[in-house]
């Protein structure tokens, strides 16, 4: 399944995050952006 769906996707993504939910750098760098677009949109 991991080949024939996600693999093809891959080249569509904005941003892939290696080890999955186990990057800490990585899904704190995300969660910064979002707050930032939040904030954005709030203030």
């Amino acid at each position: 399944m991991h080949l024939g769906f996600v693999e093809p996707s891959k080249r569509y993504a904005d941003i892939i995050i290696p080890e999955g939910g186990f990057n800490v750098t990585a899904i704190d760098m995300v969660v910064a952006r979002v707050e930032a677009m939040i904030g954005g949109r709030a203030g």
